[in-house]
């Protein structure tokens, strides 16, 4: 698991699944804003419960990061 090889071909992939997701995410959200078929109070209420949940992961994801640095259970094996 430690091999170059592996650490590569990892982050190789996580690069392409972020971007590809971000590339997409981006035509979804254009396409959504853009669609004449969609009151404009729908639109808002989509987006702002799209937008509460990322909030929420972020600050999530923001104190587990902090947390990690801290933690005293890190290197336990079990």
């Amino acid at each position: 698991m430690e091999d170059t090889g592996v650490k590569l071909s990892r982050g190789i992939g996580w690069m392409l699944l972020i971007g590809a997701a971000v590339i997409i995410g981006g035509i979804a959200v254009f396409s959504f804003l853009t669609d004449p078929g969609i009151e404009g109070f729908w639109k808002i209420l989509i987006s702002a419960f799209y937008l509460g949940l990322i909030g929420l992961f972020v600050s999530v994801l923001r104190q587990r990061l902090i947390e990690r640095k801290t933690d005293k259970y890190k290197d336990v094996d079990i």
